[in-house]
């Protein structure tokens, strides 16, 4: 099919402006990485490690017990450049010759564009793809007010982030249009000075709750929602060099931290110039060691650190659907045990708590509620939402 350029009118010199989406989400993470880093990379692929995590023991006072002595467990993160996007065009000699053609704004602009939507596609496919440990329900229908209240949902959504001890500076509440919709109606929505935001966000921006910046992304879904810090992806992008036997080519900035790399050949069988726009791109979630209740790190059988992704939280707008099943075994003789449902924890639950108190402290927690519990030996407990649980002092399964 051949290319479509106005031709035999005069036109303003000023073009009508296009109704594209705004790109936002590759500027705010802080973990970039291009071609330095990643050249020689085996398998492309970056491994970064991290200071091992110790926790100090105590000795008895003037007592004759041996000491433990712990291992240096090392963790790591690897980061993938794993996508290849592009945007090809054929240009006929007709068209370079009696079409009006300006090959900034006609070619390589709404290439370069393309790549870029990609980037962003990347990015966003990344959180929407992750392991969740974390969530909320923010459903504006509910009667309780931890789910209708944007605020109160922001608090609960910092409460998770403070208990994995996330960072409190750099942290973002991204939301699609019907849920932006939602919060700026909110009449206790405080105003954010933009003047140090990247400036691909500053548009963007519906107001502040809980320490989070609200930015309404143009690429998410509607309905979509993450609370998200700004180190919660690292993200890749390395312009290509230019091939031996291109006419000609060169790398173009394309902002939001990409660059690009523009070739120009010609191909003889059909008499036609060619642009080939194209970068090698990359994201991924940035995971943690899971830490336990004494301080050290949860190993798996293997001896090795188990890992989780606690640097955002997926949002559920509107009712929580689905449903999920749990048996809790090995119920202590003494003492508490606790549950924890979508990373909230509930208060210590007595040793021989009835199955309606555990209910109820299962309930209490931000987007749970119906919750039943039944058995004695082991419990089972059902929920009307599709959640994961887990506990401490206790072994939870799926049943």
């Amino acid at each position: 099919m051949a290319n479509i350029f106005q031709k035999g009118q005069k036109f303003a010199s000023n073009a009508l402006a296009l109704l594209q989406r705004q790109i936002k989400t590759p500027a705010l993470f802080v973990h970039k990485y291009g071609i330095a880093d990643f050249t020689g990379a085996e398998g492309d692929v970056l491994n970064f490690r991290r200071p091992p995590i110790l926790r100090a023991r105590k000795k008895n006072w003037r007592g004759n017990d041996a000491i433990v002595v712990d291992d240096i467990v090392k963790t790591k993160i690897q980061i993938a450049l794993n996508e290849h996007p592009y945007s090809a065009v054929f240009l006929s000699p007709e068209e370079a010759t009696l079409d009006e053609v300006e090959y900034g704004r006609d070619i390589q602009q709404p290439q370069v564009r393309a790549v870029l939507e990609d980037f962003e596609e990347t990015t966003v496919n990344a959180l929407r793809n992750a392991n969740y440990v974390l969530g909320v329900v923010y459903n504006p229908a509910s009667g309780n007010a931890k789910e209708s209240d944007p605020r109160k949902v922001a608090v609960w959504a910092r409460k998770l982030f403070q208990d994995k001890y996330v960072p409190t500076s750099g942290r973002y509440w991204f939301v699609g249009s019907s849920v932006s919709a939602e919060i700026a109606s909110y009449d206790k929505l405080q105003d954010v000075d933009v003047s140090g935001l990247p400036e691909a966000l500053r548009d963007g921006v519906v107001g502040k709750l809980g320490g989070f910046i609200i930015v309404e992304i143009d690429a998410l879904g509607e309905s979509e929602s993450f609370f998200v810090h700004e180190s919660a992806l690292a993200v890749a992008a390395v312009a290509p060099v230019v091939p031996q036997g291109a006419a000609k080519g060169g790398g173009v900035a394309a902002g939001q931290g990409l660059a690009v790399t523009q070739v120009w050949d010609y191909d003889g069988t059909q008499l036609k110039d060619r642009s080939v726009v194209h970068a090698f791109t990359g994201a991924t979630p940035i995971t943690d060691p899971e830490i336990g209740a004494d301080g050290r790190l949860k190993l798996d059988e293997n001896g090795a650190p188990q890992m989780e992704f606690v640097r955002a939280i997926k949002v559920t707008f509107g009712p929580a659907s689905g449903s999920a099943k749990y048996t809790v075994s090995g119920l202590p003789g003494s003492g508490t045990f606790t549950l924890t449902v979508d990373g909230s924890t509930t208060d210590p639950i007595p040793f021989n708590a009835t199955n309606q108190v555990i209910a109820d402290e299962i309930n209490e927690l931000q987007g749970v509620s119906g919750a039943k519990v039944t058995g004695s030996a082991s419990k089972t407990v059902v929920f009307t939402e599709n959640v994961t649980m887990t506990g401490t002092g206790v072994t939870v399964a799926a049943a």
